[in-house]
């Protein structure tokens, strides 16, 4: 009995080093079959455009505008999505502002390739600029003349702010508010006006100047609002005739030259 298991043993060892032969064969017929596609995927990969450097050239170009005009600026790709699978440029990337816009209100930039294989893709961009603005010190009611104690110089980011801001407190004093301002908004051109030298209805001064250089003045009496500068309808009350002017000065009205 003992001498049948060792024959059969020995006789077992011969087929199961062939079964192993069989399966490391085909194991190596299966890499060999699969190392072209592994490799030439990696060849593939290698030749497709890397999404950091499409973002690198958007941030470059549009940094390169704004710091010509502002001292402190930030500038961020959002990510460019790397399923785009974009052939890798064989020449250099283009960057451009769409629609021709203004830099400093530009949401995205173009990159395009001019390459062998052309393409453009849009990249959206996260901006801030600071600047040195005047801002209200306190809150701020409509119908308020601007004086020191209500403005100050802080650094706010200017892309939010709509309209032109002031850069010196001096250009802002005297400016009258056309809306009520939170405290620390930036003061732009869009929120003050000129004082109204002349309220529609007040009494004011005629002043009409003659070639001789003598000055006459009449008594008048405003038929609409005005700034200085601005012209507007008068009644001359000796008179009665209704004629136009431009206000000089509060309450004042110059006819002719």
């Amino acid at each position: 009995m003992r001498m049948r298991n060792l024959i059969d043993s020995m006789a077992g060892r011969p087929q199961n080093s062939t079964i192993a032969n069989v399966i490391i064969r085909r194991t190596m017929a299966l890499l060999l079959l699969f190392l072209p596609l592994v490799t030439a995927s990696h060849a593939l990969s290698a030749e497709r455009q890397q999404p950091g450097l499409i973002e690198e050239a958007a941030e470059e170009f549009l940094y390169d505008i704004l710091s010509q005009d502002y001292e402190h600026v930030e500038v961020s790709a959002r990510g460019v999505d790397s399923r785009l699978n974009l052939a890798k440029c064989s020449g250099k990337l283009e960057a451009f502002i769409p629609h021709g816009r203004d830099a400093i209100r530009a949401s995205t930039v173009g990159v395009s390739c001019s390459g062998d294989e052309p393409w453009t893709v849009y990249v959206r961009m996260e901006i801030e600029i600071g600047a040195d603005v005047v801002v209200a010190s306190r809150p701020l009611s409509r119908g308020t003349t601007l004086d020191h104690d209500d403005v100050r110089i802080a650094r706010r980011d200017v892309r939010r702010a709509r309209g032109e801001w002031f850069t010196d407190i001096g250009d802002a004093i005297g400016l009258e508010a056309q809306r009520n301002i939170r405290q620390g908004d930036p003061i732009t051109s869009r929120m003050v006006d000129q004082p109204l030298f002349v309220s529609r209805g007040e009494r004011v001064t005629i002043q009409s100047g003659g070639q001789s250089g003598i000055s006459i003045t009449a008594r008048g009496e405003a038929q609409e609002n005005g700034r200085q500068g601005e012209r507007i309808r008068v009644e001359n009350l000796d008179s009665g005739r209704e004629i136009e002017g431009r206000v000089v000065a509060p309450g004042v009205v110059r006819v002719g030259r």
